[in-house]
């Protein structure tokens, strides 16, 4: 029984997740513990500004290639032409998307800084950003493609050592600088990972191996990787503006500190919601994109699902039990009002966890309009939801639309996933 246990690929993966889990929770700790401290609500919620607009650049340059890349290699793996023809023109086409980039975050980065920060005095932040895009980038890119490679074991050291370094620079900068620090270590930290990530052998063969191969962009490579890239960069723009736009909602009709308060209880659903999120790509995405028959998705799916939910729920439970514990570890007694919203917070993350699982179906199989139209469904429900009611029902408001928009997103996905599937699988689009 244990031998099976052991070698169960899904069992496996969850174990290499783990210690990633473990580690980007441990720095995830540590980071929120000193921003609590040291900037409290009010810090929270700037900081989550910067961040929205980082997470969205960054769907442009780099977290856009993510399911492209793990597809593209994981299929080419085996092909050593192929496999440095893609990394080359994806690290071609990155560094073109970055250099158009660099040009208006540095023209308005006064503007950024107001409508982000509340501070012209920190547009100097955004300048910094876009002479780092290419190293945050590249950064992001090298771990994209160990995943693609499942060479697990380097892919979990390679994560669990960017997850220290988050650790340690956010400790020390927001400790030395405030909150300066804790905007300048979010530029930083990838930075720092690029370099670092030179130090495996493994890494340094594979990337100037694939610089030798730069030729240029090849279009029809462009072609085939943009759906993807298309389909990231939708959706960071709109995760981006809406958890942005919401956040600047609160603070304009509550206060900052209740913003603070909500982009605290984010942090606290980021913690968990880690796993599941790199279980999507480290085990999911690429059974997904490899299956070409309905037989195959549902074996999958329900070998997944089988294992998913009750982990899940177990999981729930006890951080719900343990909420006002979590909140005085992981934050300070100062935001203990966050326990009034975690049902509220873990009811929609279940219900986003099973969504996201069939959803994965749209990155593997390209399903581009279903993928556009549920993310549009989720995203703008939530943003228009939550300024309607947050004026009624206060932050509860913005709890009770994201509940209602990730519902509305499940039932969107899981007819799209069953009524599309006939078209996409049984080798039709092989």
């Amino acid at each position: 029984m244990l031998k099976k246990f052991l070698n169960n690929e899904l069992y496996k993966t969850i174990s290499y997740n783990g210690v990633i889990v473990f580690f980007k929770v441990v720095s995830s700790f540590i980071a929120s513990k000193v921003t609590a401290i040291y900037l409290g609500p009010s810090g929270y919620a700037l900081v989550g500004n910067f961040k929205n607009v980082l997470q969205g650049l960054l769907g442009f340059t780099s977290t856009g290639f993510e399911s492209g890349i793990i597809k593209y290699v994981s299929e080419h793996r085996s092909d050593d032409q192929k496999l440095k023809f893609v990394v080359s023109n994806v690290f071609t086409l990155n560094f073109i998307i970055c250099c158009i980039i660099i040009i208006p975050l540095l023209f308005f980065s006064e503007e950024l800084s107001i409508f982000t920060l509340k501070d012209a005095s920190f547009s100097y932040i955004f300048k910094y950003l876009a002479f780092l895009m290419p190293l945050i980038s590249f950064s992001f890119l090298i771990v994209y493609m160990v995943n693609g490679l499942q060479k697990f074991k380097l892919y979990t050291t390679l994560v669990s050592i960017s997850n220290i370094l988050n650790a340690l620079l956010t400790f020390l900068f927001i400790y030395l600088y405030g909150l300066k620090g804790a905007l300048m270590a979010s530029l930083f930290v990838p930075s720092s990972t690029f370099a670092l990530s030179f130090l495996f052998r493994e890494i340094r063969i594979f990337f100037f191996e694939a610089l030798k191969s730069l030729h240029g962009l090849s279009i029809a490579f462009f072609k085939n990787i943009s759906t993807y890239l298309l389909m990231a960069v939708y959706s960071s723009i709109l995760i981006s503006l809406s958890y942005l736009l919401i956040r600047n909602k609160i603070i304009e009709s509550i206060d900052m500190e209740t913003a603070g308060l909500w982009e605290a209880m984010n942090k606290i659903s980021m913690f968990y919601m880690i796993f599941f999120s790199s279980l999507f790509t480290l085990y999911l995405l690429p059974k997904l994109a490899e299956n070409q028959t309905i037989q195959g998705y549902n074996k999958i799916m329900m070998a997944y699902l089988k294992t998913l939910i009750p982990l899940t729920i177990i999981a729930f439970m006890a951080l719900f039990f343990l909420r006002s514990l979590i909140i005085r570890f992981f934050l300070t007694p100062q935001f203990l009002e966050l326990g009034n919203y975690f049902y509220l917070q873990l009811i929609g993350d279940f219900i986003k966890i099973l969504a996201f699982s069939f959803a994965y179906q749209f990155h593997a199989k390209k399903m581009v309009f279903a993928y556009f139209f549920t993310d549009a469904i989720l995203y703008g429900a939530f943003y228009l939801l939550s300024i309607g009611f947050v004026e009624n029902f206060n932050l509860d408001g913005v709890f009770y639309a994201y509940n209602l928009s990730v519902f509305l997103y499940l039932i969107f996905v899981l007819f799209f996933v069953f009524k599309l599937r006939n078209k996409y699988l049984d080798g039709k689009h092989a």
